[in-house]
């Protein structure tokens, strides 16, 4: 079975130090010899930050829109040919100072994409300095900031060199009020090993060799589940229905007995979406929440099958 391409996704808000974290990272894994390559989002009509990747690395912009809002196709569509053109080891993902984490783990996974990479880690950055002084920004940009670090799994305090011992303690305290799972690092200039930041979300080391599972730890949870046959579609709807307000979202391609369609679904929310299409995608379905209950989604969907054989969770994040 080929191996899975990781995915690292870097989040904060403007000026935090993502391009200065991608260009260390991209050194070290120049060093280790792996194969890499980066999908870079830009707001504007020209890219400021491609310059540093280099012309030995595959590299993909999207241009004059957010990742997490206009151009989620646009994502699905570029990460897939990174996978079939490129085969790299690893595709870090740049997002712009206003994505969303939740949005942009979102647009990582298309049903199609899916099984055949894992997010290792949504690292957040957050400029030390701003966030001491966010009560400039209004409410909106303040939210923003806070939602960044709420989903991070690990998170860099960057420019401590402009905080005092004091200033330190305290943003280490507000943080943690925020986002008690993640791992910190104070840093300057990004400067943390790359050997750090490889840990995985599912285990997060905490006090010495204490390790927790992802399901204990952290909130954001994707998994995908690959249909072995047609499905009551009147069923299906009602377990969608059902489902809890902790699943933000539900994507995927199903089979619906009595229909020669594949149908795309789409659940954002509590809202669902259901659309007939004469083209036969694999029968796969991402499902992205907090605290998602793997087993019982499971439990569920094999029961739709009438069923528990042949059920198969390609990705585990």
């Amino acid at each position: 079975m080929q191996k899975k391409v990781e995915i690292y996704i870097l989040a904060g808000f403007l000026g935090s130090g993502k391009s200065t974290l991608l260009k260390n990272l991209l050194i070290e894994e120049k060093e280790k010899g792996r194969k890499v390559a980066v999908l870079m989002n830009e707001l504007g009509e020209y890219s400021v930050d491609s310059g540093i990747i280099g012309t030995d690395i595959a590299l993909r912009e999207l241009l004059n829109g957010c990742i997490c809002c206009t151009m989620k196709d646009e994502v699905e569509i570029q990460l897939l040919m990174l996978y079939q053109q490129e085969q790299p080891d690893v595709i870090y993902i740049e997002a712009t100072g206003v994505a969303h984490p939740v949005e942009i783990l979102d647009a990582c996974f298309s049903p199609v994409i899916a099984p055949h990479v894992e997010v290792k880690s949504i690292i957040s950055l957050v400029d030390s300095k701003r966030w001491m002084d966010r009560s400039r920004l209004n409410n909106q940009l303040q939210k923003l900031l806070e939602e960044q670090i709420r989903f991070g799994d690990q998170i860099l305090l960057n420019k401590a060199d402009l905080l005092s011992l004091e200033e330190q303690d305290r943003i280490q305290t507000e943080i943690v009020e925020i986002n008690p799972r993640a791992r910190q690092y104070m840093t300057t200039f990004t400067d943390v090993p790359l050997k750090e930041l490889r840990i995985s979300r599912d285990e997060i080391e905490i006090s010495g060799q204490e390790k927790l599972h992802v399901h204990q730890h952290l909130h954001i949870q994707t998994m995908t589940y690959q249909f072995q046959t047609e499905i009551s579609k009147s069923a299906f709807e009602k377990w969608l229905n059902a489902l809890p307000p902790s699943i933000f979202r539900v994507k995927g391609f199903v089979r619906f007995k009595g229909d020669s369609m594949t149908h795309l679904v789409q659940y954002s929310y509590g809202v669902p979406y259901m659309y007939g299409q004469p083209i036969h995608f694999p029968k796969n379905l991402v499902m992205i929440g907090g605290d998602l209950n793997k087993e019982e989604m499971k439990k569920g969907l094999a029961k739709l099958e009438g069923t528990a054989e042949g059920i198969q969770i390609l990705q585990k994040v």
